[in-house]
């Protein structure tokens, strides 16, 4: 039945085009070219009469269904199967966008689209549109996860060198040393100053993507494609920060004393002027365990951020909170980081992430591709050794 009504549309575009050579000829006053077009297009109604009244002969059939079947036959099926494979290959749905594109009918697509006559079905109309693709979407759907951006968390310094240095002092421990009347002032305490280097280097990753995906594709991939190069800035920013934080040896904490760790990191570990402007790092199993925490009256210790209007603090401090994809937990438990953390760390970022395209460098030019290339330049380094501190919170008793 396919076949027939295959036929028909291809006896249809034959004769659209005869009518418009007739047409031209006619215009021209070419009666040889007319009389040939004419003739062409009589040949043609004759042929495809003979085939729609086949086909009408086909629809006025009865189905017959064998008496021990119980239904369509097994060929039924395996030719629906096909069918809908046919419309669901890349090849079904690269010419259904081009027709779409192009405003072409099926009974002006002929051979062109092939693949789209070959997948009209039984109760298509002769001149009617394309079958659509099976589920067709050609958007790409991103799937929702984290990106938190541990960056926002450091202090970040952008630079015009790829290497320098910054030059840190050694705070007093001790005051003026007394002095008697004409006595001899002390010089036995001097600054002392360290010298910290940076040296910005290159992260990059290079895309190719072909032309004609490009070209055929409706779903915006270079767009696409640079916003994921974007999250991979983050997740490059975030391991070198987290490379930083764990140098930090943890100090195991019990379940149950999660509390009492946390105050004395705040009050005894960290230096007052940094426990001052402190934050709370975790993940998301810390996180639950910080949030199963309750005061003596059986409140949460987590509270909501009235200052920011977002998020949670934790007496008093904020709370920032990453995936555990992203920090993720040890053999001994969750990591809790509690610190000043634009002290601890800065990030010298010498070259914000760049992501440009190309379809004639690199080899693009001789594998007809375009290639899409990100390059970001930074370094991260410590400079506040005693600025934040490591807890690993276990989890609850089994």
């Amino acid at each position: 039945m396919n076949k027939h009504r295959r036929k028909l549309l291809d006896l249809m575009a034959k004769r659209t085009l005869a009518l418009k050579a007739a047409e031209a000829g006619l215009e021209a006053n070419d009666k040889e070219a007319y009389d040939k077009a004419m003739a062409e297009i009589t040949d043609l109604d004759g042929q495809i009469a003979d085939v729609k009244a086949l086909i009408a002969a086909y629809e006025a059939a009865p189905l017959e269904i064998p008496e021990d079947s119980g239904g369509p036959s097994a060929g039924d099926g395996l030719q629906d199967r096909a069918d809908r494979q046919r419309r669901g290959s890349n090849e079904y749905v690269r010419a259904f966008c081009d027709a779409i594109r192009r405003r072409v009918a099926p009974v002006q697509a002929g051979s062109d689209y092939a693949v789209l006559l070959d997948a009209l079905t039984e109760g298509v109309d002769e001149n009617g549109g394309y079958l659509v693709p099976v589920d067709l979407q050609t958007r790409i759907n991103e799937l929702r996860r984290q990106m938190v951006s541990l960056r926002e968390l450091v202090t970040v310094e952008p630079v015009t060198t790829r290497t320098g240095y910054r030059v840190l002092d050694t705070a007093p421990t001790k005051g003026f040393t007394l002095l008697e009347e004409m006595g001899q002032i002390a010089t036995d305490d001097q600054p002392v100053f360290s010298r910290l280097n940076y040296a910005c280097k290159d992260y990059g990753l290079i895309v190719p993507i072909s032309n004609d995906l490009l070209r055929d594709n409706d779903a915006g991939l270079l767009e696409y494609l640079a916003r994921w190069m974007a999250k991979k800035s983050v997740l490059t920013e975030n391991a070198l920060i987290l490379a930083i934080l764990a140098t930090l040896t943890p100090v195991s904490v019990a379940a149950g004393k999660e509390l009492s760790a946390i105050k004395k990191a705040l009050n005894v570990t960290l230096d007052p002027d940094i426990a001052l402007n402190a934050v709370l790092l975790t993940n998301q199993s810390g996180y639950d365990l910080l949030d199963a925490l309750v005061d003596g009256n059986g409140r949460p210790l987590l509270q909501p951020d009235l200052t920011a209007g977002t998020g949670y603090v934790f007496k008093q401090k904020p709370i920032r909170v990453a995936a555990d994809r992203i920090l993720a937990s040890q053999e001994g438990g969750s990591p809790l980081y509690v610190g000043d953390f634009k002290s601890f760390i800065t990030l010298f970022d010498r070259q914000v992430m760049e992501f440009t395209t190309t379809d004639i460098g690199g080899s693009a030019w001789r594998t007809n591709s375009t290639e899409g290339r990100a390059i970001m330049r930074l370094d991260v380094q410590k400079m506040d050794a005693d600025a934040a501190a490591a807890l690993l919170l276990a989890g609850p008793a089994a």
